[in-house]
């Protein structure tokens, strides 16, 4: 039944002007207190973001559905003809003189050239919120559905993935955020925290469809403004991909060459203490008489009765003859004989070697003489293993460079895909060698060079290698290959881990879409691979089943006519 009073309401409101929606106590029998709609109750119960800082209020309180709490201490104020629409007890609605005018919203670029009149709706529509500094306007993952001009202040926003925390951009004063019109965003991705005391005017996207109708250039603005929006996300999702990959590299890369700089290290402070004791040496030597001939001369039929190099005996051989060795110097009271033992086991010295070179040599400068030889042997040794370190490391850094293609340019190139695919290698070496991977190559005879951009087509080796040495197990077993088919080089990457789902397979190339467990991966390594083929006019395809997952890439021998770098055409895609 419509009480007497519900009417005199509705015909107040009508005689106004007011939307024929406006919010009306839901109709309770005679004694009840009038109760309202869940929205309209809501509207005065934002607890959680007056504890934080901030604080609502309509732009004319009037406005059905719009209540604000009631100000501790204040009666109630009326509003024009009378009081507002009434509320829970704990709320009571301010004058009805608008908080937002057309003035505040005309210092937003995008509606400072509007005629009054549209700004005066806009502003009739919009909802003030005010917020201290540090405070969140908005959270991730809360639901996106207004948008917010910045009369005051202005926010941080940081995008939040895998955990990772990223400041994406900050929006300032006179600048336009949220949801926009025409956007499929339905929820935050990331945060907002406020840079000073702000004031925001929040327009619900309910009046997107009417502010679009009364000021068209305004809707023009904001889709450029989300097509930048869109392409500056997408820069930096790439450019997040691609640190990830650069730390994850670099980790490894710096684990590769601490190994041969250690071993340089280690080699040169052996080396120093061998060399300081050479002078004590040869004075003794001399003071036995021993011209220095005599004992080249002894060294030499040392070295003439060695048996074959310890690395063609086994670990049990190699220790049984060092034990041979360390006994017979022992028996001759030569000191330090298990050290002196390990140097001369090395060169494949035996015991019978030992006994022919003693016949050369007094029995009182023996040991001075086994001692020059040895720290001789060990001298050579150690130059062996820092050129060898220093190999590798001069080796590491020719494969970073061929892998950044640092010093050629930035245009196409004719190049070798194997070399790139070795590179690719080199630079996670420390990957397979953590695992014990075995990596198992078969490239093509006169499989021809191809023309790419070669730091992108490394990428994508990059992030499928990466992938296949983080699904093996360990010892597990990945397989490359090259081959030609007509116009087309094909590489194809293979490994023996647990397999794709395979309801996973048709969204593996999806940007965001990952397998990986949370913060060990973005989801955006397939999709940059497959967009960087795509853009070389190739194509990359997968095939997976338990024990065995294959990503095979096909790309043109020859350069098509007219092409763009591929994450520029990137760019460029998702701003379209």
């Amino acid at each position: 039944m419509v009480t007497a009073a519900t009417r005199r309401a509705r015909k107040r409101i009508r005689g106004r002007g007011m939307e024929t929606q406006a919010t009306l106590p839901v109709e309770s029998r005679e004694g009840e207190t009038p109760r309202l709609p869940p929205h309209a109750r809501g509207a005065c119960t934002k607890e959680a973001d007056r504890k934080k800082g901030s604080t609502f209020r309509s732009a004319n309180p009037c406005r059905p559905g719009r209540l604000v709490p009631r100000p501790r201490g204040k009666p109630s104020a009326a509003g024009r003809s009378g009081a507002c629409l009434p509320g829970p007890r704990s709320c009571s609605p301010l004058p009805c003189a608008a908080m937002i005018t057309a003035a505040d919203l005309r210092t937003i670029d995008v509606f400072s050239d509007q005629d009054d009149d549209a700004l005066e709706w806009l502003a009739s529509v919009s909802e003030e919120r005010t917020f201290a500094e540090g405070v969140r306007p908005f959270e991730h993952g809360a639901k996106a559905e207004a948008m917010f001009a910045v009369l005051e202040g202005g926010f941080q926003i940081f995008s939040l993935t895998n955990g990772t925390r990223t400041l994406f951009g900050t929006v300032r004063e006179g600048e336009i955020s949220g949801l926009l019109p025409f956007s499929r965003m339905e929820t935050f991705s990331g945060e907002g925290v406020t840079i000073a005391d702000s004031r925001i005017a929040s327009v619900d996207q309910q009046h997107f469809a009417e502010m679009l109708n009364r000021m068209p250039e305004v809707g023009k603005r904001l889709v450029a403004r989300m097509t930048d929006r869109v392409r500056e996300s997408s820069k930096n999702d790439v450019q997040r991909e691609k640190m990830m990959a650069l730390g994850k590299l670099s980790a490894g890369l710096a684990h590769e060459l601490n190994n041969p700089a250690a071993a340089i290290r280690r080699s040169v402070s052996d080396l120093r203490e061998r060399l300081d004791l050479m002078p004590k040496l040869v004075t003794r030597l001399t003071g036995h008489g021993l011209t220095p001939d005599q004992v080249e001369a002894a060294r030499a039929a040392l070295m003439t009765c060695t048996a074959p190099t310890p690395g063609t005996l086994t670990t049990l051989e190699r220790g049984e003859r060092e034990d041979a060795l360390a006994d017979w110097l022992e028996d001759h009271d030569v000191p330090h004989a298990y050290v002196i033992a390990e140097v001369l086991a090395e060169e494949g010295v035996t015991p019978k070697a030992l006994t022919h070179m003693a016949e050369h040599v007094d029995e009182d400068a023996l040991t001075d003489v086994i001692l020059w030889i040895e720290k001789g042997l060990a001298s050579n040794r150690l130059l062996a293993e820092i050129e060898r370190a220093a190999g590798r490391i001069s080796d590491l850094v020719a494969s970073v460079k061929g892998y950044t293609h640092r010093d050629q340019s930035p245009d196409r190139q004719r190049v070798d895909l194997g070399e790139g695919l070795d590179q690719t290698l080199t630079m996670l070496g420390h990957t397979v060698r953590a695992k014990s991977v075995r990596v198992v190559r078969d490239y093509g005879e006169d499989v021809p060079e191809v023309c790419v951009y070669p730091g992108e087509i490394n990428q994508v080796w990059t992030n499928l290698l990466d992938n296949a040495l983080d699904a093996v197990p360990e010892g597990g077993t990945v397989e490359i290959a090259t081959r030609t088919e007509g116009a087309l080089v094909c590489v194809t990457i293979a490994d023996d881990g647990p397999g794709i789902p395979e309801e996973a397979q048709e969204r593996i190339f999806e940007a965001f879409y990952t397998t990986k467990e949370p913060g060990e991966g973005t989801g955006l390594g397939l999709d940059i691979a497959r967009r960087i083929v795509m853009q070389h006019e190739g194509t990359i395809s997968l095939e997976s089943a338990p024990g065995r997952t294959v990503f095979e890439v096909c790309l043109p021998i020859d350069a098509p006519k007219a092409s763009v770098t591929a994450l520029d055409a990137l760019e460029e895609t998702e701003a379209g």
